[in-house]
């Protein structure tokens, strides 16, 4: 069994009014079981939805965070936090990233690192900030 943690640009993609193709029909060769996603990706989703202005989109997307479609209620069970054990995979791939001379985004760096530590291989679209870990990206066709 492969454990997955989705990076929060697939849960946006899944999403959006015209989600990729590709990516929907691999989320549903996916057992449920064998997707999670961290805290750290509720929080950028929560924070994406703060920062936007009052109005009906907003209401929507709290609507949505917060009932039963939302990550939270969705993934009950299979999220995974940024603990100790992740704390220091971080440390590790961020002083790894800078003596390569390759800064990598401390944020994203963050779900990378709870992926790493809990043996999952990240499901993202953004290849670039999660080298050294296992990745895979199902919207690559």
């Amino acid at each position: 069994m492969t454990r997955y943690l989705l990076d929060t640009n697939i849960l946006s993609n899944v999403v959006k009014p015209v989600p990729s193709e590709a990516l929907l029909a691999w989320m549903a060769a996916q057992a449920d079981e064998d997707l999670y996603i961290s805290t750290f990706t509720i929080a950028k989703i929560w924070r994406g939805i703060l920062e936007k202005p009052a109005g009906r989109k907003r209401d929507q997307l709290e609507a949505w965070f917060s009932g039963p479609e939302g990550p939270a209620a969705l993934f009950v069970g299979r999220v995974l936090p940024f603990d100790e054990k992740a704390a220091l995979v971080w440390a590790q791939l961020m002083a790894d990233g800078t003596s390569r001379g390759r800064p990598r985004s401390a944020l994203d760096t963050i779900i990378a690192a709870v992926g790493a530590a809990n043996g999952c291989v990240i499901v993202t679209d953004n290849d670039k900030d999660f080298a050294g870990v296992d990745t895979i990206n199902p919207m690559r066709g």
